[in-house]
């Protein structure tokens, strides 16, 4: 199985929860159901996860404390409620976005990607266009699409679990070699692409040697994209 981010779903409310995991499953994340005040603390305070969703009643009552931890993790928190639990959490965080119910497909998925999106450092530099350019991750076949001095995306087997959390990146045509830390993982809907993931990487403890290959490699190959949004 390929590598899917995590993501908490800490509500009470069955329906809303089993409808909150499909549109998370059919995003390419992999949603962890807490029902429970006590699950949904016990799963904040003990697991890995890249987002938790929970409802306000679990962080008004005092005891869910995600907060800190999350601030600490730079991991965000959506938290659901109507408008007057809103007004109560807004101070709780800057990591803390906040949705109102009625909860709908669409704006609930534009929320978990801005929340993801805003959890990452900015990129120092811009992000450049490449041509699919053949490369490996672990040894598997893969191919970079878009380069920064700091990072990189890439295209790989949906069905191959190559992207641990640090990675080796190695342009073969070139000789270049890079080690990566995993920032993000996307699968795409059927309708964009069938049989491939997406990965989002920053450059991560290389030699000087070896980041002087990477910025070679980006100053003959890749143009610069002004206009794009970050991707990595």
């Amino acid at each position: 199985m390929p590598f899917r981010q995590q993501v908490i779903v800490g509500t009470p409310n069955v329906d809303e929860s089993a409808a909150l995991s499909a549109w998370l499953d059919a995003e390419g994340f992999e949603p962890i159901v807490k029902p429970t005040l006590k699950s949904a603390a016990d799963a904040v305070a003990l697991q890995p996860f890249d987002l938790a969703i929970v409802d306000a009643s679990f962080v008004l009552s005092g005891g869910l404390r995600p907060f800190g931890l999350a601030r600490f993790r730079e991991t965000p928190v959506i938290v659901l409620g109507d408008t007057t639990a809103s007004a109560a959490c807004g101070p709780l965080g800057t990591q803390i976005m906040f949705l109102e119910r009625p909860i709908d497909r669409a704006t609930f998925v534009c929320t978990v990607t801005m929340a993801l999106m805003e959890s990452r450092a900015d990129r120092k530099s811009p992000r450049r266009t490449i041509p699919p350019f053949e490369a490996t991750v672990n040894g598997v076949k893969s191919y970079i699409i878009d380069v920064s001095r700091e990072g990189v995306r890439l295209e790989m087997p949906r069905d191959r679990h190559v992207v641990t959390p640090r990675f080796a990146l190695r342009v073969p045509l070139i000789g270049v070699g890079v080690s990566v830390e995993r920032v993000w993982v996307r699968i795409p809907r059927p309708a964009e692409k069938v049989g491939v993931m997406w990965c989002g990487g920053q450059l991560s403890k290389n030699t000087v040697l070896a980041d002087q290959a990477w910025l070679r490699f980006i100053d003959t190959f890749a143009s610069v994209a002004p206009s794009a949004q970050p991707r990595h």
